[in-house]
């Protein structure tokens, strides 16, 4: 049976643990999380999944708890990003794990990123980021529509949580446009840092202009007030497209329609049903969709990096680390 340890059984984490069920190959799977009760709900909504279960599966708090194998095939690291490193790092060190999967945002350190990294390099561990738009069909698709062209991308909407997503769109469009490299505006963004819906934990609302070297850009705009559900615009001199998630719909108009609107319907897919894709591919190919370690390092950095120098100028309280999750 292939080993694989899920950290982390909070909100995401026993989403994984959902998806993992429906995977055809069996499986130890181990669940840590230091909180009892989460524990209990991610073994309840595990329970809820209507699928015969052929796994093992183990319920610890730590996981030098763990006993009968020190070989994991995979791993999934799904707590905040002020923990995240140590849990990595200590996972490296005491287990030999082939795969990894983290969840953003990733590490609240700049050297966490470049640690990290080499340790990863040094047990030979593959290691992706959870950025699970490009792997999802309707937005994996249109990759193809856009054909590496430099694109314009917006999103608005009110209080949907701008920074904890900001990396999703900014991952999004690297992969529409093949293109990594870009920098950040932030002079739209409010001054006054809101608490996150994570305790402990600081979002921004406003606007973050986005510029990428092959000349596309983006605009993420989160209202403080109201409840406008989120919109995303996806244009290039030949295509574009308007979606509504909550809705979900899409409009789509082009050169070879003559710019007349189109409506689809599209399916977003719950984490509960994404996850054991990922997974069985990893396990069955060594490889995935998702975003690897180092293209989204590179992208976490420079987001987190201009959003940390903001908050400082902006206030009067001088951060050390990311205070975002």
């Amino acid at each position: 049976m292939r080993n694989i340890i899920l950290i982390g059984a909070g909100q995401i984490g026993s989403r994984h643990l959902q998806a993992l069920k429906s995977i055809q190959i069996p499986l130890n799977i181990y669940v840590v999380d230091p909180s009892n009760s989460s524990l209990l709900t991610a073994k309840e909504r595990y329970n809820l999944v209507n699928i015969q279960n052929i796994h093992n599966i183990v319920y610890v708090q730590k996981p030098e708890n763990i006993t009968g194998t020190k070989k994991i095939d995979l791993a999934i690291v799904a707590t905040n990003s002020d923990v995240r490193s140590d849990v990595v790092k200590n996972l490296l060190r005491f287990f030999e794990i082939r795969n990894l999967i983290l969840e953003k945002i990733l590490f609240n350190k700049l050297e966490d990123y470049v640690s990290v990294d080499k340790l990863l390099e040094e047990k030979k561990c593959r290691c992706w980021v959870d950025m699970s738009m490009r792997t999802m069909p309707f937005y994996n698709s249109l990759k193809k529509k856009f054909d590496k062209d430099a694109v314009l991308y917006s999103v608005t909407g009110s209080s949907f949580g701008l920074i904890t997503n900001a990396i999703h769109y900014i991952d999004y469009i690297a992969y529409l446009s093949d293109c990594y490299d870009y920098e950040i505006i932030t002079d739209y963004l409010e001054a006054k840092p809101v608490e996150s819906k994570r305790k402990g934990f600081l979002e921004l609302n406003g606007t973050i202009c986005l510029n990428y070297k092959n000349g596309s850009k983006g605009f993420l705009t989160c209202f403080t007030n109201g409840n406008l559900p989120v919109q995303m615009e996806i244009i290039s001199s030949n295509c574009k497209y308007i979606v509504k998630e909550s809705e979900k719909k899409a409009w789509v108009a082009n050169s070879k329609n003559r710019w007349k609107w189109k409506e689809i319907n599209i399916d977003i897919p719950y984490q509960s049903q994404m996850t054991n894709l990922v997974v069985e591919s990893i396990l069955n190919k060594g490889t995935c969709p998702l975003t690897s370690y180092k293209k989204s390092a590179k992208l976490h950095v420079v987001l987190l990096d201009s959003l940390y120098k903001f908050l400082n100028e902006s206030s009067n309280t001088k951060r050390k680390f990311y205070p975002f999750t």
